[in-house]
C-alpha cells in the first residue's frame, strides 16, 4: 500500500508540474512564480497527509484514530455528509445578496465543473489505487477524504471569487470546511491523514481550473440586420 501511495503522489506532482510548466503558453502576460505561492498550501496539506500515512512514530493515523475514538466512543452524526456541500450555494449566491464575484456566472460555472471534475478524478483514482481499509472498516476507500476534497474545493472557490471583498467570506468558508474534516476523524470514517491530503486536493483543483482558464463564456454575440445599396445581409459582432 505504501508503494501505491509514493507512486500515486509522483504522478500528482508530476501532473501538477507540468500544467505549471505549460501556463505560459496559456497566459503570457502571469509569471509561473505566482502559481507556484499558490500552490504552497495545497501541497503542504498533501505532503504532510502522506508523512502522516507513511511514517512510523508514534505521531501518526493510527495514535491519533486511537486517541481521538477512545475520547468519542458514542459519537456519531451525519452532518458532515450534508455540511460538505454547505458552502456551494454561496459561490452563485453571494451575488444576489449585492456581493459580486471575481468573474461572472458563466465562467464561474465553467470553473466550478472544470475544479470538481479534477478532484473527483483525482480522489477516485486515488480511492482505487490505494484501497485503504477506512478506520472503521466499512469499506477500503477511506484515501483519501472526498469530503474533505468537496467542501475545501468550495471555500477554496468562495477565496478566489470574493476573497477581495472581504476576509470573512473565505474564513467562514473555511470554517465550515475544516469542521467536516474534524468530523469525518470523529466519526470514524477517515484518518487525520485522508482528510489532509483530500483537503489538499481540493484547494489544487481549484487553483489548476483557474490557471488554464480562458474566460471565454462572457463574450457576448450581436446580431444586426443590414441593408446596403438594395443588398440584404447581417452584421455579426463578438464583445469580449
Amino acid at each position: 500500500m505504501h508503494k501505491r501511495l509514493f507512486v500515486f503522489f509522483l504522478v500528482f506532482i508530476y501532473s501538477i508540474t507540468q500544467s505549471v510548466a505549460q501556463i505560459d503558453t496559456v497566459y503570457k502576460n502571469k509569471k509561473v512564480g505566482a502559481y507556484v505561492k499558490q500552490s504552497i498550501a495545497p501541497v503542504a496539506l498533501i505532503g504532510f497527509g502522506l508523512y502522516m500515512k507513511l511514517n512510523k512514530t508514534s505521531f501518526n493515523d493510527l495514535s491519533i484514530k486511537n486517541s481521538v475514538v477512545s475520547s468519542n466512543l458514542n459519537f456519531h452524526t451525519s452532518a458532515d455528509d450534508y455540511l460538505r456541500f454547505a458552502a456551494v450555494p454561496f459561490i452563485f449566491g453571494l451575488d444576489f445578496l449585492g456581493v459580486k464575484g471575481k468573474t461572472d456566472y458563466k465562467n464561474r460555472a465553467v470553473l466550478f465543473i472544470k475544479a470538481e471534475a479534477i478532484m473527483i478524478v483525482s480522489t477516485g483514482l486515488l480511492k482505487r489505487g490505494t484501497q485503504v481499509i477506512r478506520p472503521d472498516g466499512s469499506d477500503d476507500h477511506s484515501f483519501p477524504s472526498g469530503h474533505s476534497a468537496q467542501v475545501f474545493l468550495a471555500a477554496a472557490m468562495i477565496q478566489k471569487e470574493f476573497g477581495s471583498k472581504s476576509i470573512w467570506y473565505p474564513i467562514a468558508a473555511y470554517a465550515v470546511a475544516s469542521s467536516v474534516g474534524a468530523l469525518r476523524i470523529v466519526n470514524n470514517k477517515h484518518y487525520t491523514s485522508d482528510v489532509l491530503v483530500g483537503a489538499g486536493i481540493g484547494i489544487l483543483s481549484v487553483q489548476l481550473a483557474y490557471w488554464t482558464h480562458q474566460y471565454k463564456w462572457n463574450k457576448q454575440v450581436v446580431v444586426m440586420p443590414t441593408y446596403s445599396s438594395r443588398t440584404f445581409g447581417v452584421y455579426v459582432a463578438m464583445k469580449i
